[in-house]
């Protein structure tokens, strides 16, 4: 039973308890005096809602035809409208009791976080952030753990009523339809992107032409806030109230044949309402026909010279008219009554600078509206039968381009309007107050902002209804063509930039609530880009992640266009507690069948629908949640942009593949390869393995073809052998192992610099390295080669040393320069001349710019010179270019890979960044994010003497040696 209180008075309940019961089904917790709630209603001709989307215990019934009856008033343009009680009663009780809490606020709550958000088109106009009536509905209905969308219906409506959401156009309530299409009202106290709160400072540059004065502007809003905050806070809650029609009675002698004695009691309500109406017929009310047509405002001798088509024609000109002349009138009644008094100081401490971020240009669109109105006005006077519209048509749209400028800053506009209705009580009330003249007909200002786009978006569809009416060879049927190509030029590029901008908003607000605490989370940040231009925020909600042995986690999650985020709300900030997921690395999987088994046996509103994303070669993670069409919804999400990133830049050709375990490989000519593994050399000639040497403890083998050697690193010693005489396989039965060329050795690079050819061996140690190079004996190779000697030459004199140098940190690799030599060590890249053996590092390691990188978790790798003359210098998980003078060559651009690389490859303009689980393929023209994943297992690079060839040997168990090429599916 419930406490009395939900009506004013016991009076008051005698005499409209029928109609209290549906149109008013809330308590209200507040106070003050409010007008009564009525619930708007729809035809039987509505739409149902998306198969695709909702399960089939939430989809509408298409044999029922609904008794939610819609009456137009056409004096305020707003929905006047009646709930039939009778529906409500009846398929309340075909249900059992509702077990979900009464209150408003947590339907509203929980509606927040489960409504799944898309993009929507109305009329040509890209809306962000939407969901249509149908997926309110739906929604609200599984939330509460009902099939009576009707009772579903209601309660969107009592939700709507407290401005937790609105139509698009701010016209029509809550309709359980796909046709129409809501947004969520910005709420301080809603999640980063639902509220009003925004750095106004930080974007407003891009969007006003003066953006120092704009700067100083949320400081100013910010010092008004205090005297305001408390009652913000009161108007800015969630809606509050009880909806009694779902609340349960506690008394435990009620019960639904038999309900207990108070006339707050919902059993009691409902018993008496199917009652009362138990032998009564539905009554419906139709709208009146408009009398407002053409045919109404011509004699009836001109009906009668027009046939039935050209009559048809003459009212879609009549609607194209006067709806131009009702826009035009709003356009000055906001201009007149609001911008103006505003710019004026109508509202203390708002001055111009609001106007000219929430107002943007809409004089100018005025100024091109109003002459094209009067226009068609003065047409419409003098001929009773317009006979061309095109002309007049085509010479004004062509003024229509201010809508662009208009249509780009609005989603800012709407942003900052609600920012300062929060933070000031003054301008709160002069809207409330111009909302209540004649002129703006009860609706906010906010429904007159949207017009010039939702206006530009109806020419289209009136012009498409005048040429359906017009006869082919008509001169509107090419003038009138024309007309909407250009204003559907103009509407994509509103579309566009609008997109730009709503998305550049949620971004920062985003990034800027992201936790920086720690350097981890900052580098987390830094592998998002949230700041490029390019970075598109694509959705974002509210899921449980699912935990084994415990309870499911609520996280926030944020589906960028090159990553998925899960976050959690801490005070004042947003952390993400799991490494970003790049796109690239996501296996999605629907768990369909899973969730049906799971679910079999469990009540409506105790269903789960879940997920899995699975983060390649880290993690799976399951997210869950209680709202079908959200489920489907993400899946969708992430399935469209998955397939969108599957591009092929890079192909792998396989030349030869054995159950050989390889450690390290070199190519001879061409195709033709030696291996090496723990017992010995191998040769793939004639597309067989072969071993040409046996030999154990090989650590790393190398070439150098000028000298017709090959080296072999074993047991820190380097041991050259005749490339020549391995494979005609002259050594296999050799058991004898040859002179050493040098010993103590950590690892050897061969190269080409300053006109050498040369082998450097290194020695290291953990505070400094010894480099020794050594360059073929020429004369004697000649002499060889020209059979000018007969002695036998042991393969130790064909090389001689060239120089020795000493590094004063622990080397790890060498690159081969020009005229110099890049040496990769602990400390960073250490340049060394190889004539002067002079030392330098690459880049000054104590500016300030380049702290970052000083860290020990950086560990140099690669450096790499590009076909643009710059440099690629590659550290394990990052790598950024240079210029010959070591500083910046392109910006700030930073590559960070997306897992710690072991090694790098550079096909132009691609670059490989190799671990050993995938390749990473970057384009060095674009490196906002990575173009192609290829996978495989163990992956090794080795390369062509030259480096014109690039290799990669992987696989476990059999393992594969490819070719990498350039694809010729790839995209430029």
């Amino acid at each position: 039973m419930l406490r009395n209180g939900a009506f004013s008075s016991t009076e008051s309940i005698n005499n409209t308890i029928h109609h209290e019961l549906i149109t008013q089904p809330i308590m209200e917790t507040n106070t003050e005096s409010k007008e009564p709630i009525v619930f708007p209603t729809r035809t039987s001709a509505s739409k149902q809602p998306r198969n695709s989307i909702f399960p089939s215990e939430l989809q509408e019934d298409p044999t029922k035809n609904s008794t939610l009856n819609v009456t137009n008033d056409s004096s305020s343009n707003v929905n006047s409208t009646t709930v039939s009680t009778e529906n409500i009663a009846e398929e309340k009780e075909e249900i059992d009791i509702i077990d979900h809490s009464a209150l408003l606020s947590e339907i509203a709550n929980e509606f927040i976080n489960s409504i799944p958000l898309m993009r929507q088109v109305k009329d040509s106009i890209e809306y962000t952030d939407c969901f249509t009536g149908a997926d309110a509905v739906s929604t609200i209905a599984s939330l509460i753990g009902t099939k009576n969308r009707k009772l579903a219906i209601a309660i969107g409506r009592s939700l709507e009523s407290q401005s937790l959401f609105h139509d698009v156009l701010y016209m029509n309530d809550l309709i359980d339809s796909q046709e129409n299409i809501y947004q969520l009202q910005a709420r301080p106290n809603i999640s980063y992107n639902r509220e009003s709160k925004l750095d106004i400072s930080a974007i407003i540059g891009d969007y006003i032409e003066d953006d120092s004065m704009y700067i100083a502007s949320p400081k100013q809003i910010s010092s008004n806030n205090n005297d305001n905050i408390l009652m913000n806070n009161t108007q800015n809650d969630l809606p509050n109230g009880v909806f009694v029609a779902i609340a349960s009675c506690y008394s435990l002698t009620c019960t639904d044949d038999t309900p207990c004695y108070s006339y707050t009691c919902p059993r009691r309500k409902a018993y008496i309402l199917k009652s009362s109406l138990k032998d009564s017929k539905p009554q419906h009310t139709q709208s009146s026909e408009d009398d407002n047509n053409w045919s109404t405002t011509v004699d009836k001798n001109v009906l009668e010279k027009v046939d039935d088509h050209e009559r048809k024609r003459q009212e879609v000109i009549y609607e194209f008219i006067q709806s131009e002349k009702e826009y035009v009138d709003d356009l000055l009644s906001v201009i007149k009554l609001i911008k103006r008094p505003l710019t004026e100081g109508a509202v203390p401490k708002l001055d111009a600078r609001f106007v000219n971020i929430v107002f943007s240009n809409i004089e100018e669109i005025f100024s091109a509206n109003a002459p094209f109105s009067s226009r068609l006005q003065s047409m419409q006077q003098h001929n009773s039968i317009i006979e061309v519209l095109g002309e007049v048509t085509l010479e004004y749209v062509k003024n229509f381009t201010c809508y662009i400028r208009y249509g780009e800053i609005q989603p800012l506009a709407k942003e900052f309007l609600q920012f300062q209705r929060n933070a000031s009580s003054g301008l709160e009330a002069f809207l409330k107050e111009m909302q209540s003249k004649k002129e703006f007909r009860r609706l906010p200002l906010e429904s007159f902002l949207a017009r010039p786009t939702t206006r530009l978006g109806r020419y289209p569809i009136l012009i498409k209804d005048i040429l359906k009416h017009t006869k082919e060879d008509h001169p509107d049927q090419k003038l009138l063509t024309y007309t909407m190509e250009i204003i559907q030029n103009i509407l994509k590029q509103v579309n566009e930039k609008a997109g730009k901008t709503t998305n550049k908003i949620k971004l920062d607000q985003w990034a800027r609530s992201l936790d920086q605490s720690t350097l981890e989370k900052v580098e987390d940040i830094l592998v998002l880009k949230p700041n490029s231009p390019q970075r598109d925020f694509i959705r974002e909600g509210t899921l449980l992640l699912k935990r084994e042995g415990t309870t499911p986690q609520e996280v926030d999650v944020v589906f960028l266009d090159n990553a998925f985020v899960i976050t959690r709300k801490k005070v004042n900030t947003i952390e993400m507690i799991r490494k970003p997921i790049p796109v690239q690395l996501i296996q999605l999987a629907d768990n369909e069948e899973q969730d049906k088994i799971n679910n079999k046996n469990l009540k409506f509103n105790e269903k789960r629908y879940s997920f899995s994303i699975t983060h390649m070669g880290v993690r799976t993670y399951t997210f869950m949640t209680k709202v079908y069409s959200e489920k489907k919804s993400w899946v969708e999400t992430i399935s469209e942009r998955l397939k969108q990133v599957q591009t092929s830049c890079i192909e792998l050709f396989s030349i030869f593949s054995c159950r050989l375990k390889i450690n390290s490989a070199v190519v001879v000519k061409d195709d033709v390869m030696i291996f090496a593994n723990e017992n010995g050399l191998y040769t793939n000639i004639g597309n067989t393995l072969t071993m040409i040497l046996p030999l154990q403890r090989i650590t790393n083998i190398d070439i150098m073809p000028d000298a017709g050697l090959l080296f072999v690193l074993i047991d820190k010693e380097v041991i050259p052998y005749s490339i020549d005489a391995l494979l005609k396989g002259d050594l296999v039965g050799n058991f004898k192992k040859p002179r050493k060329l040098c010993s103590g050795i950590s690892f050897m690079e061969i190269g080409f610099c300053d006109g050498h050819h040369l082998l450097c061996a290194v020695k290291t140690a953990n505070t400094n390295s010894t480099v020794r190079s050594y360059e073929p004996n020429q004369p004697l190779i000649d002499a060889i080669s020209s059979k000018t000697i007969n002695t036998k030459v042991s393969t130790i004199d064909v090389l001689i040393p060239h120089k020795q140098f000493y590094i004063p940190a622990e080397a790890k690799s060498i690159q081969f320069l020009k005229r110099d030599l890049c040496v990769g060590c602990n400390k960073g890249f250490e340049v060394v001349n190889i004539n002067t053996l002079t030392t330098q590092s690459l880049f000054n390691t104590h500016d300030p710019a380049y702290e970052w990188i000083i860290k020990a978790e950086y560990t140099p790798v690669k450096l790499i010179k590009t076909n643009r003359g710059d440099f690629l210098v590659c550290y394990n998980k990052v790598g950024f270019f240079l210029d010959k003078n070591g500083n910046p060559s392109r910006g700030n651009n930073r590559i960070s890979w997306l897992n710690p690389a072991t090694n790098f490859a550079y096909i132009s303009p691609y670059i490989l960044a190799i671990g050993n689980e995938y390749i990473e393929i970057w384009d060095e023209n674009n490196v906002d994010s990575v173009k192609q994943i290829i996978y495989g297992y163990n992956i090794r690079l080795f390369t062509s003497y030259t480096g014109d060839a690039v290799y990669i040997v992987s696989g476990n168990d059999i393992h594969v040696i490819s070719r990498i090429i350039l694809s010729r599916k790839r995209t430029q």
